[in-house]
């Protein structure tokens, strides 16, 4: 089971080793990563594929929630002023979303060997990172109702942020295969996807409406799938404190 403590208003859980022998993944859990601590708010975001990446790889960690009242506190304990940040067990921090996705995806077997599929990786990793990025600009500095219209805007056909989409999903149809985003096997990349897309559509951004991402998607809509229904996946999902809302864009789909 998942044990829970409340330190304070952070929410920390201990995350129990989960260890699998479905494609691309590993049974035995990273030494370097067991007894780390993986700090973020508590909300999926940015450290949501980390998180995955943690638990697929059977490593046993403690997810550490950070309330937003308590940010400007820690902000300058932080390497570079950011979260997520994750702590080694023997004290070691690593910052930086993908730097830590991609030493947890080379630790639990989610990283490709070859050159070029690692590249690709992060590549598709690069562009998911500038989904978000450019979904926020749009309509900044505007009265809230233009800012939501132009959201709206960016999201749709011919829109700036569909088009990154599509780039993405024609990217993932060239160099992926049977529900995963490069190859034939589950990496970060899949994870960066799944956490970027289902962030786009959690009502995270005011006038991204929730159903934004349903169509015209298909080999995007297959790796989110491929993630949610994965056993690791559904298992972090499932046993996550009541406390912890998480969006329906992260949820199983039918």
């Amino acid at each position: 089971c998942v044990k829970v403590q409340h330190l304070g208003s952070r929410l920390t859980k201990t995350a129990p080793v989960f260890q699998t022998s479905e494609k691309g993944m590993v049974n035995l859990a990273s030494m370097l990563l067991n007894g780390s601590k993986f700090t973020y708010f508590g909300i999926p975001g940015r450290g949501e594929a980390s998180r995955l990446a943690l638990s697929i790889g059977g490593i046993d960690f403690t997810d550490d929630r950070v309330n937003f009242p308590q940010w400007p506190a820690l902000k300058p304990t932080t390497p570079w002023g950011s979260l997520p940040v994750l702590t080694l067990s023997n004290g070691q921090v690593i910052a930086q979303q993908r730097s830590i996705l991609r030493l947890v995806g080379k630790e639990t077997g989610l990283y490709p060997d070859d050159n070029v599929k690692a590249a690709l990786v992060d590549s598709l990793m690069d562009a998911c990172e500038d989904i978000g990025s450019k979904t926020n600009s749009q309509g900044q500095g505007l009265p809230q109702e233009e800012k939501e219209a132009a959201r709206a805007k960016a999201v749709a056909k011919g829109g700036p942020v569909y088009d990154l989409v599509a780039k993405v999903d024609s990217f993932i149809g060239e160099h992926g295969s049977d529900g995963y985003a490069v190859g034939n096997s589950l990496t970060i990349a899949d994870l960066a996807v799944f956490a970027s897309v289902g962030g786009l559509v959690s009502g995270l951004y005011d006038g991204v409406p929730l159903d934004a991402m349903d169509a015209d998607f298909p080999h995007t809509m297959a790796v989110r799938k491929t993630v949610r229904s994965h056993a690791a996946v559904t298992k972090w999902y499932d046993d996550l404190d009541p406390s912890i809302k998480t969006p329906a864009s992260y949820g199983p789909f039918s």
